[in-house]
């Protein structure tokens, strides 16, 4: 009898984009795209669906599209989750073990499954739910630490866990939104696990690395050692704040700041000796308008050195901060600014690089995924295909310390003041002829 094709699907919902992916499993251990399709964000905020409406028309928009290219229906999706509302904290479990001799006995998969229920009736918030729960380690008999204890034996078994829960109502808003558009939610992904699934190798597992994902509305942070996560994190700032920044500080339209972020965007200012300009055309009776660039590269330089300062802080909380002797990996559409590599070096002290994914994709003729603002979509993608392998770690050994989520009640403030000072009247000496 032929085998069955198996398919796999991922449905992207950011900030700034949505996209649906459908891939088809090869003989190769390779995924070949087969549907895709993508459209600008309407109704999502800072990673969470804000508009339930227009999030959900465009979700259906996206999956009609991805469903037909392929010409086969989607009818489940592995969907990403992020926001503020994320929360995380660790738990302790354990359980008896010996026989009716009082003798050790071997450990098998059913005492694993019986601690990670007892670790499914952790306390949260009632408010909240529990979104994924994984072991860190295995102690057993109270001295023995393990990272896989099945065939071995003991009396007792105990075993640390991180739980990760979402906002009941965040969660109840996207699912709905994924059912009106006559689809399923199979699984709830928290982003920052699926882009380490597309970016990272175990070599940078075990050597310790930080992964730093850029989205729209949301920067996701998970720190790796020794091939297991160690501390997340999600900063609800991202590239929209930085297109805002400009938008305010040079009192421009959105698109012509998001044009202008995109085309000559920099993290990092340095004087040069000519002044150069961009002449913005003026719509409507709006007058065209001269930017100096510098002005530009300050703006956006104050927001993303705060974002960073901030990502080196849950770096600092993670406890291992000097063990990431991997670096740093920076991705998302947010990580195409030039010189941000030199300006997290410069913040962080650590290596640093851009992370593409690629991993278990075959190349398509549809659409190139291997592109930073993807690395989220393709994790989506290969989190039910890399299991199916059965390739190392990816559900189960997944695990969390504690991250607190950084308070930004006064951060505008700050952010808006620089801004201020450096938006002073120069000298318009030279004019660089520059049209967006």
């Amino acid at each position: 009898m032929e085998n069955q094709k198996k398919y796999y699907t991922a449905l992207d919902i950011g900030t700034s984009k949505i996209c649906a992916i459908i891939a088809e499993q090869k003989d190769n251990n390779k995924l070949n795209i087969i549907g895709f399709a993508e459209t600008d964000s309407e109704g999502v905020s800072e990673g969470m669906i804000q508009n339930l409406i227009k999030a959900t028309s465009k979700i259906k928009e996206v999956i009609k599209k991805a469903s037909d290219m392929a010409q086969i229906p989607i009818k489940y999706v592995n969907v990403g989750i992020a926001g503020k509302h994320i929360k995380s904290f660790s738990t302790h479990h354990s359980i008896g073990l010996q026989n009716n001799e009082n003798e050790p006995i071997e450990i098998n998969s059913n005492h694993i499954k019986k601690l990670e229920t007892r670790s499914k009736m952790a306390v949260i918030p009632t408010n909240h739910k529990i979104i994924h729960s994984m072991h860190q380690k295995f102690t057993i008999d109270e001295d023995h630490e393990s990272v896989d204890p099945i065939g071995e034996f003991g009396k007792k078994l105990e075993a640390d866990f991180h739980i990760i829960s979402a906002n009941k109502v965040d969660i109840k808003i996207m699912e709905e939104s994924i059912r009106r558009s006559n689809v399923k939610c199979k699984n709830l992904i928290l982003e920052p696990l699926a882009s380490s699934l597309a970016l990272l190798d175990e070599n940078d597992k075990e050597d310790g690395i930080c992964l730093v994902d850029i989205g729209g509305g949301t920067t996701d942070i998970s720190i790796f050692h020794d091939n297991i996560i160690r501390h997340t994190a999600v900063i609800p700032l991202g590239g929209d704040i930085v297109t805002q920044d400009i938008k305010e500080g040079l009192g421009l339209p959105r698109h012509h700041a998001e044009a202008l972020k995109i085309k000559f965007g920099k993290a990092l200012y340095v004087k040069r000796p000519v002044k150069e300009f961009v002449k913005i055309k003026g719509e409507g009776q709006r007058e065209d308008k001269k930017i100096l660039l510098d002005n530009l590269y300050k703006i956006i330089e104050a927001r993303m050195e705060e974002i960073f300062e901030k990502v080196h802080q849950e770096i600092l909380n993670s406890g291992i901060g000097e063990k990431l002797s991997a670096g740093i990996v920076i991705t998302g559409g947010g990580s195409q600014l030039l010189n941000l590599k030199q300006q997290v070096k410069y913040i962080t002290g650590l290596d640093v690089r851009k992370g593409y994914p690629s991993s278990y994709l075959t190349k398509s003729d549809i659409v190139n995924l291997e592109f930073p603002k993807y690395s989220t979509s393709v994790g989506l993608l290969l989190w039910d295909y890399v299991n199916s392998l059965g390739i190392a770690n990816q559900n189960q050994d997944f695990s969390f310390r504690k991250s607190s989520l950084p308070k930004v009640n006064n951060f505008g403030k700050l952010v808006t003041e620089r801004i201020k000072g450096f938006l002073k009247d120069d000298d318009l000496t030279e004019f660089k002829d520059e049209n967006l």
